[in-house]
């Protein structure tokens, strides 16, 4: 008799299943143990503010108290107007004018000393016969001004200074309690050698009623037609001060940088270029270290290793069109983790924005 058994079949082994338990487990520990990445910054940009129909907007701060100066075009003369926010930076009026009968005035910059006192910088020109930079001084928060002193003049007979002119003043404190300045200087170009242009820096030891001499903050060595302008200097946290200014005659006005100790000696020579910027750089340093840096490009860069190495940070505060276009912008932290921004495209517009 043939008996015929069930098939014996071994119990099923939960150990497999056990040992992937404990092999994920212990991933998932290792994971979560790890450091996380952090998060790339993004700036979340609010409503916009139009600050005036003119050109060339430009902030400073005293205490809460924000003010802008912009130009005002009228013909053959323009000039500057001086709008005020207190306490919110959104919401300006129209506090004070400065003009010069028969003068064109354009590319102001304001700076705000302690005693509540401001100074304001321009350039003031006749084309082709006058090119100066004065420093006007305000007691009463922008209402009146009064003429303090001149930086720089370029003057000659009329029609014989054509291509020697001087531009786009920046005030910037020193960290010895002095006020540096720097420009664009054409005024060397009959010199021998010849520079097209440079960026130019001069120190007041008594708070703009005086200038010393002149300073090369960026030149093309041994002279030549590439043309260093439009500087900005800002102190970095680590006590030392950066400069970023367009080179023309560079790729597309190429913006490049320099570092000095003391923002008042800089490297000789042309500088080292910031990539994917172009004409008219705007840098400020944040509370935290950052750099942010921005240009006639319309983007924003950051970089949080003194200006080593530079990441793009979006989006855009405006939408001024693709590619290179004359914006002038400037930026400016309004608090902690607040940003505003200021370009000149259809007049005079604002925006502010919050760092995520």
């Amino acid at each position: 008799m043939i008996s015929i058994r069930p098939r014996q079949t071994a119990p099923r082994s939960h150990g497999n299943r056990s040992g992937f338990a404990i092999i994920l487990t212990v991933i998932m520990s290792a994971l979560a143990a790890a450091p996380m990445a952090p998060a790339e910054p993004t700036l979340a940009w609010g409503a916009e503010t139009r600050l005036d129909p003119g050109g060339w907007g430009r902030l400073a701060r005293d205490g809460r108290d924000w003010f802008a100066v912009s130009t005002r075009f009228a013909g053959n003369e323009s000039m500057l107007r001086i709008h005020t926010a207190n306490p919110d930076p959104g919401k300006w009026s129209l506090t004070g004018e400065v003009a010069r009968p028969g003068r064109k005035l354009d590319n102001g910059n304001l700076i705000a000393l302690p005693g509540g006192i401001l100074l304001l910088t321009g350039r003031s020109l006749v084309d082709g016969a006058s090119y100066q930079l004065p420093v006007w001084r305000s007691a009463d928060r922008g209402r009146t001004w009064s003429e303090l002193s001149v930086i720089d003049r370029s003057e000659g007979p009329p029609g014989t200074m054509k291509g020697r002119g001087l531009w786009e003043p920046h005030f910037y404190p020193l960290a010895d309690g002095r006020l540096a300045v720097a420009y664009a200087n054409e005024s060397h170009s009959a010199a021998k050698p010849s520079y097209s242009q440079v960026c130019s820096v001069r120190i007041s030891p008594d708070h703009g009623k005086s200038w010393g001499g002149e300073i090369r903050l960026a030149e093309e060595p041994g002279g030549g037609k590439l043309r260093p302008g439009m500087p900005v200097v800002t102190r970095m946290d680590d006590g030392r001060f950066i400069a970023v200014y367009e080179i023309v005659g560079i790729g597309d006005a190429d913006v490049y940088m320099k570092i000095s100790r003391d923002g008042v000696r800089w490297p000789p020579g042309l500088g080292t270029p910031v990539p994917g910027h172009h004409a008219g750089p705007w840098i400020t340093s944040l509370t935290d270290g950052t750099l942010l840096l921005t240009s006639c490009s319309n983007t924003l860069s950051r970089s949080t290793d003194h200006g080593a190495t530079w990441q793009p940070l979006g989006p855009p505060p405006f939408d001024a069109g693709s590619g290179k276009r004359f914006t002038w912008p400037a930026l400016y932290q309004t608090g902690p983790g607040r940003i505003a921004a200021v370009i000149s495209w259809n007049g005079v517009r604002l925006k502010y924005a919050t760092l995520r």
